[in-house]
């Protein structure tokens, strides 16, 4: 995974010409965990799932004299772990049987700031929900992009692709950001996508949109490989921003393209402008 596609309405020019990012808050996503006002079912925790099982052994392992896990691998533990298995979920079952399962509160995330990028360039859907039909893709050469590193600008920053999952394991705040449980019979989703988040305190700028504060981050230019323009933008929009591109001296090494449609098999191909 060298490259990864960040989708930009009508206004990407704009922040390519300013040199940003727009990254936007938790509760801006479609998760319904993440909203505030989602209506949760209340539940008590009663039945042991393998997973649960398997981090209630980790945090006794964890428990565990220094000299004793230096001893004995977690795995190890795990087999010894297995002919005591009944009587460790009785205990289990026992401590939360009467233990409600609270609701997440989403203002634990509150001061995260989060741009999605996906490994594939030409999935419609995102084409059209995104608004990048009369904007443009940024294809990030990751390796070049700081998107991996610990810190942006003294704050921690984390990178990950999204994980589908059958089984809803939360084991901190970042586990609702970069996670999504599968819906009953569906298959992980097609095209992979990634989160960066990052503190709202590291803003390089923030502005308002339509009332919202959106925080913007600074673009690392040189990380771009490649811009793609949507299937909306007219031929003489396409030659002014390629020769926009060759005249700026951060985005000379840029490759311009246009996405437009095989009318063969109605998928995007992307055409030199």
């Amino acid at each position: 995974m060298n490259s990864l596609y960040c989708y930009l309405a009508s206004e990407g020019l704009i922040f390519l010409k300013r040199g940003y990012l727009p990254f936007i808050s938790p509760q801006q996503l479609s998760e319904p965990w993440l909203q505030s006002d989602s209506i949760y079912r209340m539940v008590t925790q009663s039945r042991i799932a393998a997973d649960d099982f398997r981090q209630h052994l980790q945090q006794q392992y964890q428990k565990l004299p220094q000299h004793l896990r230096d001893m004995v691998s977690f795995d190890y533990f795990v087999q010894q772990s297995q002919e005591k298995r009944e009587q460790i979920e009785r205990s289990m079952v026992v401590q939360n049987t009467h233990k409600q399962v609270k609701p997440f509160n989403p203002e634990r995330v509150r001061d995260w700031r989060l741009l999605s990028l996906y490994e594939g360039w030409d999935q419609i859907s995102l084409w059209h929900d995104s608004g990048a039909g009369r904007g443009l893709v940024l294809e990030f050469d990751i390796t070049q992009s700081g998107f991996q590193a610990a810190e942006y600008k003294g704050q921690a920053q984390h990178f990950s692709v999204i994980k589908a999952v059958s089984h809803w394991q939360p084991l901190d705040d970042l586990y609702y950001l970069f996670h999504r449980p599968l819906s009953r019979g569906e298959s992980p989703i097609e095209e992979r996508a990634w989160r960066l988040a990052r503190s709202v305190i590291a803003a390089d700028r923030k502005v308002m949109v339509q009332g919202i504060e959106r925080a913007m981050y600074r673009l690392p230019a040189k990380a771009i490989k490649r811009v793609v323009l949507g299937y909306l933008c007219s031929r003489e929009y396409c030659l002014q921003v390629k020769e926009y591109l060759s005249q700026d001296l951060h985005y000379r090494h840029v490759k311009c393209m246009q996405a437009q449609l095989d009318p063969k098999t109605m998928r995007l191909l992307q055409v030199t402008i």
